[in-house]
């Protein structure tokens, strides 16, 4: 494989790991799991990472241009935003974002997967490779969050170690034993993205997409309502054959243009609220418990944990 064939690949996966990058970001700001927030942004950053990563080697392999931003993550981006924004409940839109998320993951597995079939340089193998792990990894704790058959993980942030001890041992005490445990230090285990996540500009662009595909349903089947009753319409009334056409268009149309602007009043509330929850999340919370319990035990061991909340510093109770 010459060194064109090779950057064209590297743009490719530079393409989908920036798309992951502003992904999570995005993800993130529709969390309100504290802990669960503060991950998200950890794997912004380290997409940000892998993206200098990739970026070095196209430059090493004589590429002169930065790859420009994939429209179909343009358009995931402000669909996850939406989506989230329509979903009334906590836990369901958590869900919903950590779907999505699912989503574009499984998109990167595969341009990964695909990159490393190519005959690449030994270099950029090993930096591909390792990259492709680590995105495995975080995609089999993506499931686990999510729930699979089996286990479900759960994240909660605490202040001090003597907090998850607590947390833990209410769990136990309740009769379910996590089968896997771990602690992460937010302020030296955790890089942090500091860039953004969606605009509203690309809330309004995913706005007018969805907007127009139901906008086109509608209108077709408006309009092939149209040029059927056209056929029993007495003489005088007008018919013309674009009737039904110009229904469906109008369908689109509009479609489009109330997507559009929902996208865009979406858009505009939703950073100020992040960044105050997670100014306040990393001001009184120092360790993410990560616990792994069966799916059936999952609700009761997160009612359980949920129930010992965050105390702000200067507000500790006495334990």
């Amino acid at each position: 494989m010459d060194n064109y064939q090779v950057v064209k690949a590297l743009m490719n996966l530079y393409n989908i790991v920036e798309a992951g990058e502003r992904g999570y970001a995005v993800s993130a700001v529709h969390i309100d799991n504290p802990g669960l927030k503060i991950l998200f942004k950890s794997f912004a950053q380290q997409r940000a990472e892998f993206k200098t990563e990739i970026l070095t080697e196209i430059k090493r392999l004589g590429g002169d241009r930065v790859p420009g931003s994939d429209v179909r993550g343009i358009i995931h981006r402000g669909r996850i935003g939406i989506f989230a924004a329509l979903t009334i409940g906590k836990s369901d839109r958590e869900r919903v974002v950590l779907k999505e998320v699912v989503l574009g993951e499984k998109a990167a597995l595969r341009v990964y997967e695909r990159t490393l079939k190519e005959d690449l340089p030994a270099i950029t193998r090993q930096v591909v490779s390792s990259q492709h792990e680590q995105v495995r990894e975080l995609v089999e704790q993506i499931h686990l969050m999510r729930g699979t058959t089996d286990n479900s993980m759960i994240v909660q942030l605490f202040d001090t170690t003597r907090d998850v001890s607590r947390a833990l041992d209410a769990i136990e005490d309740s009769g379910f034993y996590p089968t896997r445990i771990e602690q992460i230090n937010i302020h030296e285990a955790v890089d942090i993205y500091k860039g953004i996540g969606t605009t509203v500009l690309e809330t309004s662009i995913s706005g007018a997409v969805g907007g127009a595909v139901w906008g086109t349903l509608i209108g077709v089947l408006a309009g092939a309502g149209v040029g059927y009753a056209n056929q029993y319409l007495p003489l005088g009334v007008i018919q013309t054959p674009y009737t039904g056409l110009f229904v469906a268009l109008a369908g689109i149309i509009g479609g489009a243009l109330i997507g559009m602007i929902l996208g865009f009043v979406i858009g505009i509330g939703i950073s100020e609220e992040d960044t105050y929850l997670y100014n306040q999340s990393r001001k009184n919370g120092n360790i993410i418990l990560l616990a792994v319990v069966e799916n059936s035990h999952a609700p009761d061991a997160q009612r359980i944990i949920s129930q010992l909340k965050l105390v702000p510093r200067g507000e500790e109770e006495i334990r």
